[in-house]
Parts: structure tokens; C-alpha cells; sequence
């Protein structure tokens, strides 16, 4: 699959924090993709429903819900419940997401009020990434399926960083890609334990509803909550 390289000098970062939308100054933009960019958790929690249940430990919704952010590998410790290794872990990971694509390909769309969002981002210089926990074959899925490419010059996915969401790691990652200070990174999340990656990052964290409920978002202390990217729209 041809794709960008996701590197983050495909589009120069602004040299002075900057406002829109009402959000404070920043110079990047970091998104997790599952639920954020796009609403697809529906068909995430129905594929771990399916793969669980083959390994005799289903999981409920909620389950999967709280967990959302974690790696593949993290799922498989905690369906299994033991350590897998490298060859199996990408054995199963192949395994789930396989079905994930096929149940949410008919339905892909990029989340609402997103579009003109990046683009007053792109306008002003304010560098995107995507931050997930998702293997890259997902995102590529995504990106793809949507053209993002260009709109997310860099690129961090689960393989590049060591500990999962709510740890910082990935969100710190980003930022020395981008050689932006975590200080001038907003983040946009819709789970938990990636608010709380953002926040122990130092970032300010804007938080979706929709995967999770406000209330359960609120208690990982957002800086902001918002029902869609609409909210933040030029126009708003």
C-alpha cells in the first residue's frame, strides 16, 4: 500500500504557539484515531467480542470500553491471561483486526465537524499527528480509506513506543518527532486512559464524547469536553 511518509517534515511547524477556536496557543495537534478521527468503536468492540469469545474469556462492552487506548498486545495479556510472545501476539493481532476491517470498511467516515478543523489547522501551521494505540496496518486503513495522508504528516503507532496509554509514552513520542515541547501539544481523545496519557504527558486534553459518556470522561479531569469537532470549527 502507498502511502506519505509520516514524517513531520512534510509540513513545517508553526515557529510560535497559536489560537483557534477558542483552545490556547499551541503548535500541534495530536489525535488518537480510534473514536477521535473516527467513530468506529461500535465495530472495534463487536471484533474483540468475536475474538475473546473464540478464546473462551468474552468480553463485555464496558470492558472493552475501558480499555480503549491499550495496545492489541495489552487485549491479548488480558483475554488470555498470560504473556504472549512477539510471533503470537502479530498472530492474534492479524487475527482480530482482520474481522475489525472487514465489519467497518462499509461504514467509514471521517468524525463530525473534523474536516474543517484540519483545515484551518493546515492553514495556520499548526502541525498534526495521529497517536494511537493501533497496529499500522489499521491506520493505513484509515488513512487511506479517507485520504489523510497528507493531513497527518507524522505518524505514531503502537509499534514505536514502549509502554501503552494511559502511560505518556506515545504522546511524548509525538512531540520530540515534531520537536514541539509537550507544553505546546493539545490533545484530542474520547477514552479515558488516553485523557490521562495526554495529561501525564503535560498536554492540554480535549476530550469526544461518544465512545464514553461525559460524566465517565470528566473524571479523568479533561481540560475541555466537547460532543464534536463542531464545537471548534471556524464557524463556532
Amino acid at each position: 500500500m502507498k502511502r506519505k511518509a509520516d514524517l513531520p517534515s512534510v509540513r513545517t511547524v508553526c515557529a510560535e504557539a497559536v489560537s483557534i477556536a477558542g483552545l490556547p496557543p499551541a503548535r500541534a495537534f495530536l489525535f488518537d484515531m480510534d473514536g477521535t478521527i473516527v467513530n468506529n468503536c461500535a465495530w472495534h468492540v463487536l471484533a474483540w467480542q468475536a475474538f475473546s469469545e473464540a478464546y473462551g474469556n468474552r468480553l463485555s462492552e464496558r470492558q472493552i470500553l475501558d480499555w480503549m487506548g491499550a495496545t492489541n498486545l495489552e487485549y491479548q495479556r488480558r483475554i488470555l491471561g498470560r504473556e504472549v510472545g512477539p510471533e503470537e501476539s502479530v498472530r492474534l493481532e492479524n487475527e482480530k483486526e482482520a474481522v475489525y476491517r472487514k465489519l467497518y470498511a462499509p461504514h467509514m467516515k471521517l468524525a463530525e465537524g473534523l474536516r474543517p478543523f484540519l483545515d484551518e489547522a493546515h492553514r495556520r501551521a499548526i502541525a498534526c499527528a495521529i497517536v494511537s494505540g493501533a497496529p499500522r496496518q489499521n491506520i493505513d486503513f484509515i488513512c487511506s480509506g479517507l485520504n489523510l495522508f497528507d493531513d497527518f504528516p507524522c505518524i505514531v503507532d503502537a509499534s514505536q513506543y514502549a509502554r501503552s496509554k494511559p502511560e505518556p509514552d506515545c504522546y511524548l513520542t509525538a512531540a520530540e518527532r515534531l520537536g514541539v515541547s509537550p507544553a505546546d501539544c493539545i490533545v484530542f481523545e474520547d477514552a479515558v486512559g488516553g485523557i490521562v496519557s495526554g495529561r501525564r504527558a503535560g498536554m492540554y486534553t480535549v476530550a469526544l464524547t461518544g465512545t464514553n459518556p461525559r460524566a465517565t470522561l470528566a473524571q479523568a479531569e479533561p481540560d475541555l469536553i466537547i460532543d464534536s469537532f463542531l464545537e471548534l470549527s471556524p464557524a463556532a
